[in-house]
C-alpha cells in the first residue's frame, strides 16, 4: 500500500513538474469560460475541482459526480469580484486614426450559489444540487476613445446548474446535470450593434473514483452552449432607408476533463490537486474563427490545519488566439463608425484581428491564486472562505497593427451553512 502511494505521490509531483516546465503561455480564465476560478475555495486552488472539489460550487459546476462528497444539507453564499484591465495600442490603419487607449471596463460581480441535499437519510445513495453563478464572461470597452470607432464587446453568460450524483459503491460515484443559461451580448460597435440576450441548455455528465482512501480521480463531459443574438450587427441599408441586420450565434465550446487528487502526505492534512480540461473551440460557433483547440492545466493545494484551511494553486493553457483569421462568424461586413462607414470582414484579415485586440483579447498567460478557510466560523456548521488571485500582464500582438495588454485580479469570499 506505502508502494501505491508513493508511485501515486510521484505521479502528482511528475505533472507539477511538467506543468512549470511548459508554463510559457498559460491562461487564468480560459478564453471566455470561467471554470471554478472564482468559486469560494477552488478560486484559490487554481481552479481545480474534477476529483475533490473543497466548496459545494465547484462540485455543481465541474464534475458533478463529486457532489456525493457533500454530507447533509448544505448551503453556499458568495461573490467574487473580478476586474480585467486592458491597454491597446493601434497604428490607425483600420480606423484611419492611431489611438492609444485604456479600457474602461468596471469591476464584474459574480455569484457563487449552490445549494446540496444528501438523500442519504432516505435509502438513497444520492446528492442533488442546484446553483447560481456565471460560468462564462467578461469583457472591455474603448468607447469613450473616438478613434477606436466605439469598439468593445461585453459577454455575460449565467448559468442555473441543476442536477445531482448518485453513488454506485464505495468507491464509485455518477452525476449528471443540466445548465440553463441566460446570455447578454453587447458586441461593442456602439453605432450598428445593440445589446441583446438568450437562453441556452448544456449537459454535464462525471464520474468519480477512489483509487486509495486518500486518492481520488474525477473525469467529466460538458456539452457545447450555443446562444443566438437575433440582429446583433446592422450590416446595411435597404433603398438607403431600411436597415438590414445580421443575427450571431456564439458558442461556448464542449469540454473533457480530468482530475487526480491526493491527501496522503502529512497525516492527511494536505490535500495536493491535478486537473486537466481539453477546450473544443475549433467546433464552437464564433469562436471556431478566432480561437483554436486549447488544453488546460490547474495545479492547487490545500492544508488543514485545525480549523484553518489554507490554500494556493497556478493555471496553466496553451495560447489559443489564431493568428491570421479569414472570417468572424456570419459577418460578411459591419457597418459601423461616423457616417456608416462600411467595413467588409470577410476575408479582412487586418480587421478581425482588431475586433480580437478589443473584444476577445481578454487572455492572460499567467494567473497566481491563494486563500484560506474557517470552519465554525462565529457559530458551529458556518464555514467562512475567502480567495484572490493576479493575472500576470500578457502582451499580445493581433497581427501587425494592433497591441494589447492584459492583466486583472479577481477576490471573493463566501458563507457555508452545514446542517
Amino acid at each position: 500500500m506505502n508502494q501505491v502511494r508513493k508511485v501515486c505521490l510521484l505521479f502528482l509531483v511528475s505533472l507539477g513538474f511538467v506543468f512549470t516546465i511548459f508554463s510559457s503561455e498559460v491562461l487564468a480564465l480560459y478564453g471566455y469560460d470561467i471554470h471554478n476560478t472564482l468559486a469560494p475555495a477552488a478560486g484559490a486552488m487554481g481552479g481545480t475541482s474534477l476529483a475533490r472539489p473543497q466548496d459545494l460550487v465547484s462540485a455543481i459546476y465541474a464534475n458533478p459526480a463529486t457532489v456525493t462528497q457533500f454530507k447533509g444539507t448544505q448551503f453556499t453564499f458568495g461573490v467574487t469580484f473580478f476586474q480585467p484591465e486592458v491597454e491597446l495600442k493601434h497604428d490607425g490603419s483600420v480606423t484611419g486614426v492611431a489611438y492609444h487607449a485604456d479600457s474602461k471596463t468596471d469591476i464584474f460581480p459574480v455569484p457563487e450559489i449552490g445549494v446540496t441535499q444528501d438523500l442519504s437519510g432516505l435509502g438513497i445513495p444520492a446528492v442533488l444540487g442546484i446553483g447560481l453563478s456565471a460560468t462564462s464572461g467578461v469583457g472591455a470597452d474603448f468607447r469613450d476613445e473616438p478613434a477606436s470607432l466605439g469598439t468593445g464587446a461585453e459577454l455575460i453568460v449565467f448559468g442555473v446548474n441543476v442536477g445531482g450524483g448518485y453513488r454506485l459503491n464505495e468507491r464509485l460515484s455518477v452525476g449528471a446535470m443540466a445548465t440553463v443559461s441566460f446570455a447578454q451580448l453587447d458586441a461593442g460597435l456602439s453605432s450598428t450593434s445593440a445589446e441583446t440576450h438568450d437562453f441556452g441548455y448544456r449537459g454535464t455528465f462525471g464520474l468519480t473514483y477512489d483509487l486509495l482512501d486518500d486518492t481520488t480521480v474525477g473525469v467529466y463531459y460538458q456539452m457545447s452552449q450555443r446562444h443566438e443574438f437575433d440582429n446583433l450587427f446592422q450590416t446595411g441599408l435597404v433603398g438607403g432607408v431600411l436597415p438590414t441586420f445580421e443575427n450571431t450565434s456564439v458558442e461556448q465550446p464542449a469540454n473533457f476533463g480530468i482530475g487526480i487528487a491526493n491527501s496522503s502526505l502529512l497525516d492527511g492534512n494536505l490535500l495536493l490537486a491535478f486537473d486537466y480540461i481539453f477546450k473544443n473551440w475549433e467546433e464552437a460557433a464564433f469562436w471556431e474563427d478566432i480561437y483554436e483547440d486549447q488544453h488546460v492545466f490547474a495545479l492547487g493545494g490545500q492544508y488543514s490545519m485545525g480549523k484553518w484551511r489554507f490554500r494556493c494553486g497556478y493555471s496553466y493553457a496553451e495560447q489559443p488566439n489564431i493568428e491570421n483569421p479569414t472570417k468572424l462568424g456570419s459577418l460578411a461586413q459591419v457597418v459601423t463608425g461616423p457616417g456608416g462607414l462600411v467595413l467588409p470582414v470577410a476575408g479582412n484579415t487586418a480587421l478581425i484581428q482588431y475586433l480580437q485586440a478589443t473584444q476577445a483579447e481578454l487572455i492572460w498567460e499567467h494567473r497566481l491564486s491563494a486563500g484560506f478557510g474557517y470552519k465554525d466560523f462565529l457559530m458551529p456548521g458556518l464555514d467562512a472562505d475567502l480567495q484572490m488571485g493576479w493575472f500576470f500582464e500578457n502582451n499580445e500582438d493581433f497581427g501587425t497593427h494592433t497591441t494589447a495588454d492584459s492583466l486583472g485580479w479577481h477576490a471573493g469570499a463566501a458563507l457555508t451553512w452545514r446542517f
